[in-house]
């Protein structure tokens, strides 16, 4: 038994049980990871997985336990890398996150500014995408983390650490009538047409549930993956937008207003996502910290393992 095996066990879990995507991605021959996983099992003595002919079906109760041996004996060699690569005073790598529009545009640009400024060698990646897209590519293994709000299930191999509460406003242009408007309602709101965000946001199920409640159908003429679209779309005329409230800068959005809409629509939470039995260097934990001070080593550890992270009680807001 060897690493190599090990690693090529967890790719084919990881690729869906799909032998040529695993050898694929590890730039192998299908038969050649075939052979391995047929050593592999041989030394063991048992078998990994479930076939039907030349299909594999799932794990065998033996290959479920021998799969969480094997990734955390790849999380302790990553670790002990790791350790020797970093032993100097710069440290280097790579560090891929996957995030919407929305975060990398408002809630990262600091953040990265300061972890780039103390890791100046640590090569930076963002990947955006929408929330379901984020996690995806955490389970795959295709990116290291995610910021992301909530999605409607997350992967089997995903955790999501709670971060911030992320609350709503409405944008409308300088001078509409909804800025005269106190209190602000739905029913006053359902009067004009809205843009906001595509299906694949927690925010639209939120926005599409709150008007439902209500006995409202809203006119949505646009929807958007990118807040600033959203928002240029608001400039031309076209409609009003419910948007995160982070994402209202009153400096650029000059010609617009943002109008607090907290008490008609639930908060999304922002979430840190990352991979059940994966591995994070010091400096994307580091990142983390940076990111979500209020987030605790014990979550991140916790999730890691495996463990299913409870929310804190009071989750600040972004």
């Amino acid at each position: 038994m060897n690493l190599r095996q090990l690693i090529t066990l967890c790719e084919i879990v990881d690729k869906g049980l799909k032998l040529s995507a695993a050898a694929q991605s590890l730039h192998r021959s299908q038969p050649s990871i075939t052979r391995q996983m047929q050593e592999l099992e041989q030394e063991l003595g048992t078998h990994l997985f479930l076939r039907k002919r030349n299909k594999i079906l799932g794990l065998t109760p033996q290959g479920r336990e021998i799969l969480t041996s094997a990734r955390r004996i790849i999380r302790e060699v990553h670790s002990i890398r790791s350790a020797s690569e970093n032993t100097g005073a710069v440290v280097r790598g790579e560090f891929t996150i996957a995030t919407t529009h929305t975060q990398a545009r408002y809630a990262l640009p600091r953040v990265i500014h300061r972890f780039k400024a103390r890791y100046p060698q640590v090569r930076l990646s963002l990947r955006q995408g929408t929330p379901v897209q984020c996690v995806e590519l955490v389970a795959r293994g295709a990116v290291d983390i995610a910021i992301c709000t909530e999605t409607p299930g997350d992967p089997e191999d995903v955790v999501g650490i709670p971060a911030y509460r992320l609350n709503r406003s409405v944008v409308v242009p300088r001078g509409h009538p909804l800025l005269r408007v106190r209190p602000l309602t739905l029913k006053a709101v359902a009067r004009y047409p809205i843009i906001t965000y595509d299906q694949g946001f927690s925010a639209r199920w939120i926005l599409d549930r709150a008007f439902s409640e209500r006995g409202l159908e809203p006119d949505v003429v646009l929807s958007a993956i990118d807040a600033d679209v959203s928002k240029a779309y608001v400039e031309m005329g076209l409609g009003i937008a419910i948007l995160a409230t982070i994402a209202f800068d009153a400096t650029r959005d000059k010609q617009l207003r943002s109008i607090d809409a907290r008490h008609l629509f639930p908060p999304s939470t922002l979430r840190v996502a990352i991979r059940r039995h994966g591995y994070l260097r010091p400096y994307m934990l580091e990142f983390i910290r940076m990111f979500a001070p209020n987030v605790t080593r014990d979550s991140v550890d916790r999730a890691l393992a495996g463990d299913r992270v409870t929310p804190p009680r009071k989750i600040p807001e972004l």
